[in-house]
This record gives C-alpha cells, sequence and structure tokens, in this order.
C-alpha cells in the first residue's frame, strides 16, 4: 500500500467518530423517550453529503468533513443525544454581548481532523486552490498532487 493510499485512508478517521456517534444517538432516541433536535436532522444530512462526497471525490469529502466539525463546534450539527455546549461571552456595563455557543467535543473532533487531514487545506485562501477545487466539480476528477 502506497504512503498517499494510507494517508488517505486516516483521513477517514474522523468521520468513522462521527458515525459511531451518529449510530449511539440514533440507538439513545429510539430506546428513550429523548427527540431529535433541528441540530441532529441537520448532523445527520452532513454526514450523508459528507460520505456521498467522500466516494465521489476525496478531497471535496474531507473539507465537507471539516465544513461538518466547524458547524458542529457553533452548534449547528450534534451528534449526541443531549447537547452540551460551553457559553463564551460577557456583557458590558450591565448589557450582555453576544454569546458564542460551542460544543467541546467538535473542538477535539476538528483538532484530530486538521492534524490528520491538514495537508488538503494547504492554500485554501489562495485563488488557485479554488479554481482547482471547483475544476474538480466540473470534470469529475482531481489532479495529481504534483500539480497543485
Amino acid at each position: 500500500m502506497t504512503k498517499d493510499k494510507i494517508k488517505n485512508l486516516i483521513d477517514f478517521i474522523p468521520l468513522i467518530i462521527l458515525t459511531v456517534y451518529t449510530i449511539i444517538l440514533i440507538w439513545t432516541v429510539s430506546t428513550t423517550t429523548i427527540i431529535f433536535s433541528y441540530e441532529h436532522y441537520i448532523g445527520l444530512v452532513m454526514l450523508a453529503v459528507t460520505y456521498i462526497l467522500f466516494v465521489w471525490q476525496h478531497k471535496p469529502g474531507v473539507l465537507a468533513l471539516g465544513f461538518t466539525l466547524t458547524l458542529g463546534l457553533f452548534r449547528v450539527v450534534s451528534y449526541s443525544a443531549i447537547i452540551s455546549y460551553y457559553s463564551i461571552g460577557g456583557s458590558l456595563n450591565g448589557h450582555s454581548s453576544c454569546d458564542i455557543k460551542i460544543q467541546g467535543i467538535f473542538l477535539l473532533w476538528l483538532a484530530i481532523h486538521l492534524t490528520i487531514s491538514g495537508r488538503h487545506y494547504v492554500g485554501i485562501l489562495s485563488n488557485k486552490y479554488w479554481r482547482d477545487l471547483f475544476d474538480t466539480f466540473k470534470h469529475g476528477q482531481m489532479k495529481p498532487l504534483s500539480e497543485t
């Protein structure tokens, strides 16, 4: 097995973690009185989209996973039955400011994802990166790493 194939297989680790959490979530909801919330529904859709993109092309799948984890960090998606979050913010002269609510577990998962798959984010702020990525969607194939 080549080094690139091994790296690509390792990219699946955060996705497998999310899948295990999703299975536990579905089991918990089906066996208790806990119900799905909108964060769970969005999470299920995002997980399905991420799997489809991973099967279609690897790099868009990795980016979709990163986007899903970022959404989870800011409490847009969730994969646990009980949604717990930390509120970061404060007040100024007795007036509350905008609170940022984050799910701590997603910070860990995002750190794991960026450690494992960080190579896919190199140059993400450049026009060439996005041009090459959208060419992938047009033509359905990725350029070799040596060309990027």
